[in-house]
């Protein structure tokens, strides 16, 4: 018998069923034609407990949700239009009885460019809007206003407090058949409050809106009238925003010069003395 030989036969079969060995155990990856094996504790594959593939969109869903704080009932659309978001503050859907007279009669103004709507009120023979302009483009796009802004850029605050409008763009803000007032309307403002309600300008205040200052006598708000004048405040050339709580700024016009007239406890309606380009101020239109 010939042993080399055996020898020879058993080394190359130990030396093939070794790399048979290593090529199942390699770490390469899942083999293509691999079938799971059964044991006692075998993997239910039915269609019950395999997740369904998600699509890119899905994906995506659900890694914004995780990324994104949720929304809550209490969250408003801020370029809603209507009374209703007017004279309330933070986003509130329901109407300001503070801001709001209840023995005064008011009318509707629907601005046909946006379809929004504005309280209008009679005080002195004359027809006012009795909230802050909050236009800036028409539904159709045929007229856009680009000067115009928000309370500290806050889009809400336009809904509250209306918008500010520089003096190129206040020209023209308001609807046909409605203008920005003279000066001549804000003195007859001015004296049919004192005449009619006995009081400086209380009465053109809304309620519980403005702030006591240090500068001489605090003036109680009535808003006995219905103006319901919000202190806004103004924003300068430089973007910063000031005034709110304390005053407020409207546009208005004299020998085809426009400037603020000013409602606070330093001033009674009173025209700001200086002219200030490329300010922004509240408009209250008045009909012609």
């Amino acid at each position: 018998m010939n042993f080399k030989s055996i020898d020879f036969v058993v080394l190359a079969a130990a030396l093939f069923f070794g790399l048979v060995a290593c090529g199942s155990d390699s770490s390469s990856g899942p083999q293509e034609n691999a079938v799971p094996v059964e044991s006692s504790g075998s993997i239910n594959l039915s269609s019950s407990a395999v997740a369904e593939p998600q699509t890119s969109s899905e994906i995506a869903e659900s890694s914004s949700d995780a990324a994104l704080p949720k929304s809550s009932s209490s969250m408003i659309n801020p370029f809603s239009s209507g009374l209703s978001y007017v004279f309330e503050g933070n986003g509130s859907s329901a109407a300001s009885s503070a801001s709001v007279a209840p023995d005064v009669e008011y009318g509707t103004l629907q601005d046909p460019r946006d379809g929004k709507s504005y309280k209008t009120v009679v005080i002195g023979g004359k027809t006012w809007m009795a909230e802050n302009l909050n236009f800036s483009k028409s539904t159709d796009g045929s007229v856009f206003l680009d000067s115009t802004f928000c309370l500290n850029n806050i889009l809400a605050n336009c809904e509250k407090y209306g918008r500010f409008y520089q003096e190129f763009d206040a020209a023209k803000a308001c609807p046909e058949g409605w203008a920005i007032p003279q000066a001549s309307d804000w003195r007859d403002l001015t004296n049919a409050a004192k005449e009619t309600y006995g009081d400086n300008n209380g009465s053109l205040r809304a309620v519980g809106e403005w702030e006591d200052t240090i500068f001489g006598d605090n003036v109680v708000a009535t808003n006995a009238s219905g103006f319901s004048a919000l202190p806004a405040g103004y924003r300068a050339s430089t973007g910063e925003y000031d005034g709110e709580g304390t005053k407020a700024y409207f546009w208005g016009e004299d020998n085809m010069n426009r400037y603020a007239w000013i409602l606070s406890n330093q001033y009674d309606l009173d025209k700001e003395s200086i002219m200030r380009g490329y300010f922004a101020y509240a408009i209250r239109c008045i009909k012609n």
